[in-house]
């Protein structure tokens, strides 16, 4: 029996996120995956594997670095291996194999997202930063945040305590992007943090506005920025070294190209369809 460590990468656009849901309500990253180990008899179920993710993105989040863990006595597992029976979206590119008690999700370090807001007009970038300062550190993070539902896994030991250890704002072509690195995130609390900075920089809100938010003088709803624009950047760790499979990572960035290619030639289009009509 060994402890494999696995890291992974997807578009979440066609999936209802990353976690198996309770009730059958459509394609999860997670589901696929047990579907290629089932496939290949990497492991037996998740309670026999000691199974373990490093997150659980929410529908239409995607993932550069993804990590999940579990025991295995298949001796081939390899990220080429596994891609063969997952879809085009979803891919595995390094593995590890650390010590037999590793759980990718208890012993990550922290966690980093990345996300990309259309860059608009209005928008005060020195504002922005300025808001961020104040999310630094250890904080109850309830308004920045969605509580699991009673029938979620883990529900009882819910915590809104987090330390967001950096937040980093630049733009770049087109966008503002927002770095956010954290010991471990809540629900929604990248996509809120990302909207409240957003009201900020707008000049909708002020910075004092975030400052009551994060001391919980007020409670207050705010709408999470869309999940399209997320991406699980990379997950720490201590002492457990990665080893990427090239042959992997060369058919992925051929496959991610020709996706590049798809999607900006569909942006053109739609451009010019718009043009069209405003133009009439």
């Amino acid at each position: 029996m060994e402890r494999i460590a696995l890291k992974l990468g997807y578009l979440g656009t066609q999936y209802r996120g990353f976690q198996i849901q309770p009730q059958s309500v459509g394609p999860t990253i997670e589901g696929e995956l047990f579907k290629a180990f089932e496939k290949l008899n990497i492991i037996e179920g998740r309670v026999a594997s000691n199974y373990a993710a490093a997150g659980r993105t929410d529908k239409g989040v995607h993932a550069r670095s993804q990590v999940v863990s579990f025991d295995t006595t298949n001796p081939n597992v390899a990220p080429r291996m596994i891609n063969s029976m997952l879809p085009d979206d979803i891919w595995a590119f390094a593995l590890a194999k650390p010590h037999s008690d590793f759980n990718a999700r208890k012993d990550a370090i922290s966690r980093k997202y990345r996300y990309f807001l259309p860059l608009q007009p209005d928008l005060d970038i020195t504002r922005m930063r300025e808001a961020s300062e104040l999310l630094i550190g250890t904080h109850d993070f309830s308004n920045f945040s969605q509580p699991p539902g009673h029938h979620e896994h883990e529900a009882e030991y819910y915590s809104p305590i987090r330390e967001i250890k950096r937040v980093e704002i630049a733009t770049e072509n087109s966008f503002v992007v927002i770095d956010i690195e954290a010991n471990g995130f809540l629900r929604k609390m990248v996509r809120k943090i990302v909207s409240a900075l957003k009201l900020v920089g707008g000049g909708t809100k002020n910075r004092q506005w975030v400052e009551d938010l994060v001391a919980r003088r007020v409670t207050e709803h705010i709408e999470p920025a869309p999940a399209f624009g997320l991406i699980l950047k990379k997950v720490s760790y201590r002492d457990v070294e990665f080893v990427e499979d090239d042959y992997a990572k060369r058919r992925i960035t051929t496959r991610l190209n020709e996706e590049l290619v798809f999607h900006s030639t569909m942006a053109e289009v739609l451009d010019d369809i718009v043009g069209a009509y405003v133009q009439l």
